[in-house]
């Protein structure tokens, strides 16, 4: 008998809704009656109230035997109940009215009406309480949790917790406990409900009971969530499985719990890149190559900042003969402009209201122009600007007064302008999150011809790699050699395309009758064609450049000169010491070790790597190693491979040791500073 009733009371939800139509339905027939006043209409509101107290009832008992099967906190099932019964009552007496003859009863007759209006509106927002959880109709929307930095995040409040909201709290809340289990917090999460303990281990299966439920067969009545609920996601079941098999802590965050590599790959996943590049990114509108073409033509140097990404670097700079006309020429794509270089240009002050379209730039190139102080107030528009480059031109200390509402701004260059020392010392005051940097002119010298762009499908290949060599003029001649060394007008001239076999280091060179030979454009394409089995770090790297850690250095993806892009491991005053466990006992001629530099960042190549290699992982043997010594004084940011070459040696067992500088050199502005090392890739031929 209790199973059928409980059955009988499961028909609730399909009932619950039949009322609240029909009583609609009768109020709006009621109120088009009193324009059309016909027999006929008084008929069938009649009948429609009387199949409204039906269904009421019927709503009414369903209700009332699902109640009883538990689960729902008692003063909200209460409420709902009474006011089911208040509404039920109302209902039957509006239809009682609406037959009677007698005109007083009659008078009665829409304010009843509008009780029971009211009544089924109370009532549904009770039950809906009890459903969906308190004041569901009006819930303010969660605030989306932003994590920006996986290893900091907390496991539960920024990971777990969520999860459980959107699949498993709304049957599981204060309001709404089914199975007694309430999931909305900690405290709650660890008593249990009725069927016992979540995260106790079950000793027929060897797992816990909230492991247990989330696999069932989506069929099986004790599967959660239930069906027709929305479902958890396999990301989510391990996110959880891991949670849990670590204790399931309430206030550990992420870099204190190990991460075998898929949950690792699944919790990179959650970082959000909160860039100002990124947000851009998602934002921009395509741009049509043909108008690239266009722009090009011009000579204009414009390039997207990848193939699946539109955002644009554009450079004038060396051109003596800017107009008008050139930025105009911009202004159809100016939102996704990011960087603008004017360098070394016939750019001036006059012409700094034609750059005001372009709101989006982060980057902007001024050195060597002709502007002064007058453009203060057109930079204050760039709101997202964080590199200004100001160097040899006639600004001074006014310039100040305007960059100081440049909240984003990271680095000035002024080296060579009118501003004093105390104009800065005040600027830095005001605004110590901006760096004033202060070079020499070898930092600055003018491109006078755009290098050349040295493209492949990847850095790395396996058999072959199809390159190609382009240059903004037409008719500039591309030089090149594959073995690092300078190129020159007697080294190999670039024709069709290259196909590479081996690797490669490229470096190429534009030059163009009457003009400076451009600046070397350099690449390095890497064979790899030994499979590893797994990288294991003995060094570990700064949490907040940990990257997928091993898995980062044999991922094949090359880092960017962004270094927080999530392919580097950052080493903070420290050497790196790594094993790589190739799959099968393999020949090794050659080792390969991609790093950054970024002298401003305190990030240095590393001054030297050393080569052990072992077949059984315990007895290893120095086969080999380079040195490449400190670097010299600059202010660049790039990125290459040190390669070394060794008799070929089998092995099963590669091991590593990168020397970092551990320390700035004398020549930086904060010299014996902590540096750091930036390695994202190992490579093995």
């Amino acid at each position: 008998m209790m199973l059928l009733e409980i059955q009988i009371g499961h028909l609730h939800p399909l009932l619950v809704h039949l009322p609240i139509g029909i009583i609609l339905l009768a109020f709006l027939l009621e109120i088009y009656s009193r324009f059309k006043p016909k027999k006929p209409f008084r008929e069938s509101i009649e009948f429609t109230l009387f199949v409204a107290v039906v269904s009421a009832l019927l709503s009414l008992a369903t209700g009332w035997l699902l109640g009883e099967e538990g689960g729902y906190e008692e003063q909200a099932l209460f409420l709902h109940r009474w006011m089911a019964v208040s509404f039920t009552v109302a209902t039957i007496l509006l239809y009682l009215v609406k037959r009677s003859t007698n005109l007083k009863l009659q008078k009665l007759y829409l304010p009843l009406f509008f009780v029971v209006l009211i009544c089924i509106g109370v009532t549904g927002h009770f039950g809906g309480n009890m459903t969906h959880g308190e004041d569901y109709l009006f819930i303010e929307e969660d605030k989306e949790i932003v994590i920006t930095n996986i290893q900091e995040a907390q496991v539960y409040a920024h990971i777990v917790q969520p999860i459980l909201d959107g699949k498993c709290v709304s049957c599981h809340n204060p309001k709404k406990a089914k199975g007694g289990l309430i999931m909305d917090s900690p405290a709650d999460l660890l008593k249990g409900g009725d069927n016992g303990i979540l995260f106790d281990t079950n000793t027929n299966n060897g797992t816990s009971l909230f492991f247990e439920r989330i696999h069932l067969p989506l069929e099986n009545e004790e599967h959660m969530p239930p069906k027709g609920k929305v479902q958890l996601t396999d990301n989510e079941k391990d996110i959880l499985a891991w949670w849990i098999a670590h204790g399931n802590c309430f206030d550990c965050q992420v870099k204190q719990l190990p991460a075998k590599e898929r949950i690792a790959s699944i919790l990179n996943t959650l970082e959000q890149d909160t860039s100002a590049v990124a947000i851009l990114s998602s934002k921009a509108e395509k741009v049509p190559k043909e108008w690239l073409t266009e722009i090009r033509g011009m000579g204009i140097s414009v390039q997207t900042l990848s193939a699946h990404n539109s955002l644009l670097q554009v450079s004038m700079s060396g051109l003596d003969t800017i107009t008008k006309n050139h930025l105009k020429s911009l202004k159809q794509y100016a939102a996704n402009v990011i960087e603008l270089d004017l360098g070394f240009t016939n750019f001036n002050d006059g012409l700094m209201a034609q750059i005001k379209p372009f709101k989006n730039l982060i980057k902007l190139k001024l050195q060597g122009t002709h502007i002064t102080d007058a453009i203060g107030d057109d930079l204050k528009e760039f709101e997202l600007l964080e590199s200004l480059n100001l160097y040899g031109t006639g600004v001074t200390d006014k310039v100040f007064q305007h960059l100081t509402d440049i909240k984003s701004l990271k680095n000035v260059y002024l080296w060579k302008t009118n501003v004093s020392n105390e104009g800065i010392a005040q600027f830095q005051a005001k605004q110590p999150k901006t760096n004033v940097q202060l070079l020499n002119d070898e930092l600055f010298r003018a491109t006078v011809l755009v290098p050349p762009v040295i493209k492949g499908e990847s850095n790395f290949f396996k058999d072959s790699l199809a390159i190609t060599i382009e240059s903004l003029f037409d008719d500039a001649s591309i030089y090149y050699t594959l073995d690092g060394s300078l190129p020159t007008e007697k080294s190999h001239k670039y024709k069709d395309y290259l196909m590479l076999s081996n690797t490669a280091k490229i470096r190429a060179i534009a030059i163009k009758e009457d003009w400076k030979p451009s600046s070397i454009a350099e690449s390095t394409f890497i064979k790899n064609n030994i499979e590893y089995e797994q990288v294991s770090l003995l060094t570990q790297p700064n949490e907040k450049y940990a990257g997928q850690k091993g898995v980062t250095l044999m991922d094949q993806k090359r880092g960017s000169i962004n270094f927080v892009d999530g392919n580097w491991l950052g080493f903070e005053g420290k050497h790196l010491k790594t094993i790589i466990e190739l799959k099968e006992l393999s020949p090794i001629s050659k080792v390969s070790v991609g790093a950054l530099s970024a002298p401003s960042s305190w990030i240095f190549y590393p001054t030297a790597f050393t080569i052990s290699i072992s077949k059984d992982g315990v007895n290893y043997k120095k086969v080999g190693k380079k040195n490449m010594g400190m670097e010299s004084p600059n202010a660049e940011v790039k990125l290459t491979f040190f390669e070394l070459g060794l008799e070929p040696v089998e092995a099963k067992f590669v091991k590593l040791e990168i020397q970092s500088p551990l320390k700035n050199p004398s020549w930086h502005t904060e010299p014996g500073g902590k540096s750091w090392i930036f390695i994202d890739e190992i490579v093995l031929n």
